[in-house]
């Protein structure tokens, strides 16, 4: 039980470690873009989701690719709708669809259309793209 709970420590440390590297890269990046055709990016907060069955979880970390840099003001927004409908969404996946490549991409597509939808916004002036920066099944 102790080597299970040690485990289970570990894995949340490293998880927390790269959330907050993620966040200090996205930062960067977005004091380095400035100028006409920048991108921007947005990195959510780590999500730590119960699977649909219940006996496992979800921890995934979420940068998102924006259209124009006015999207993150508009997703700091409505941040509260955009966690909600995320923990929606993951909540209600099955470990088995999403543990594959083909199962990921049409999770990518999923938080793409479900953000947009909450900034009721266009694929190309909103989410552009969707990048899994951790994912944790256990």
């Amino acid at each position: 039980m102790r080597k299970t709970a040690y485990k289970h420590l570990l894995l949340t440390s490293l998880f927390y470690a790269l959330a907050l590297i993620s966040s200090t890269v996205s930062a960067n990046e977005k004091k380095e873009g400035g100028g006409e055709g920048a991108s921007s990016v947005a990195a959510l907060e780590p999500f730590t989701v119960n699977l649909s069955s219940f006996d496992r979880y979800l921890q995934i970390s979420i940068t998102l690719q924006l259209g124009n840099p006015e999207m993150a003001e508009k997703i700091k927004a409505k941040m509260p709708l955009v966690r909600h409908s995320m923990i929606m969404l993951l909540s209600g996946k099955e470990s088995a669809d999403i543990q594959n490549a083909s199962g990921k991409h049409e999770l990518i597509n999923e938080i793409k259309e479900k953000i947009n939808h909450v900034l009721e916004v266009k694929e190309h002036d909103g989410v552009t793209d969707v990048y899994l920066v951790n994912f944790v099944i256990q």
